[in-house]
């Protein structure tokens, strides 16, 4: 590894044409530079030979979890490589965002004119078209997301973002602790951002900005999903209460109205598998109140050497 202030993280699973792009595109920075952690959830796509391949490069390292152990876990994996290596700052994104050129960049320049004050900044995430991507329009309060005309603005400060693109800095992770690994898929940025949000502002940097090559540009919908991605949603929903049940009033009020409003949602527009989704809706949310992971923190961790 080199002396590199900035490693980038990704996690994949099973999409080697798109984490190809991904690498590509944080190796073609411009004005900036970063190493690599890729966390591969056990890919049988050809992903491992791609990365022994085409991207066996010194400021690159592979991990293969050897099976899918989630998003989160990947994630939660991937971060910890890169503070127990020693770097100052972490940058966090999928295996299907696609970095512009100039994305570190406008990320390394905003915490210069922010004198280092802040958490984590996130890169507007853009869609295949060029409109917002809609999971990943970030939340200025629990009920209160990011505007169309937010995102022309120098900087706006949020309490929580996605990883589609997540820059963070190492102490920050040191201090709160590491995403949870038991959430699997859904919810742990955020959950992630409600711990940063209580010690560190969060900031959107539009300036910097990332395409998601989503197949579709819409957020997480049961009364739209389809029957064999419902296991997603018994996560999405469990995760859910368990990070918003921590915030108080307000994140049981916002459980509440959100449980109301899918419930009816399905009943009404639901046809075949109205049963089904209910059902897992009202699973998820009840394993959630029973949901209780505990948080891995790093402060006992002894911090290695940098490899130079």
């Amino acid at each position: 590894m080199s002396n590199n202030e900035v490693c980038a993280v990704v996690v994949t699973y099973n999409r080697k044409d798109l984490v190809e792009k991904c690498i590509c595109g944080i190796l073609a920075q411009k004005n900036s530079n970063c190493d690599i952690i890729v966390i591969d959830n056990g890919s049988t796509d050809g992903t491992e030979i791609l990365f022994k391949e085409k991207f066996n490069i010194d400021n690159l390292r592979y991990f293969n979890m050897g099976e899918n152990l989630g998003c989160a876990a990947g994630t939660s994996r991937g971060i910890k490589e890169a503070v127990i290596a020693g770097y100052k700052y972490i940058w966090v994104m999928d295996d299907d965002v696609l970095p512009h050129e100039d994305t570190l960049y406008e990320l390394l320049k905003a915490d210069k004119e922010l004198h280092g004050e802040w958490g984590i900044l996130s890169s507007a995430a853009y869609w295949t078209d060029g409109s917002i991507c809609e999971s990943n329009r970030q939340k200025k309060t629990l009920f209160k997301f990011m505007k169309d005309e937010d995102y022309n603005k120098r900087y706006v400060r949020v309490c929580m973002v996605s990883l589609a693109s997540m820059f963070i800095k190492a102490k920050v992770v040191k201090k709160v602790g590491l995403p949870l690994s038991e959430y699997f898929i859904y919810t742990e940025d955020y959950e992630f951002c409600s711990r940063v949000g209580k010690i560190f502002p969060i900031y959107v940097v539009p300036a910097s900005k990332v395409t998601h090559a989503m197949k579709i540009n819409r957020k997480a919908n049961l009364v739209k999903d389809t029957p064999d991605r419902l296991y997603r949603y018994k996560h999405l929903y469990r995760n859910d209460v368990h990070c918003y049940r921590k915030l108080g009033i307000m994140g049981h009020l916002y459980l509440a109205l959100k449980f109301v409003y899918t419930f009816i949602m399905v009943l009404l527009k639901e046809k075949g598998h109205k049963k089904e989704k209910i059902d897992t809706l009202i699973t998820g949310y009840s394993e959630g109140f029973k949901f209780n992971p505990s948080v891995e923190k790093l402060d006992s961790i002894i911090i290695s050497f940098r490899q130079t």
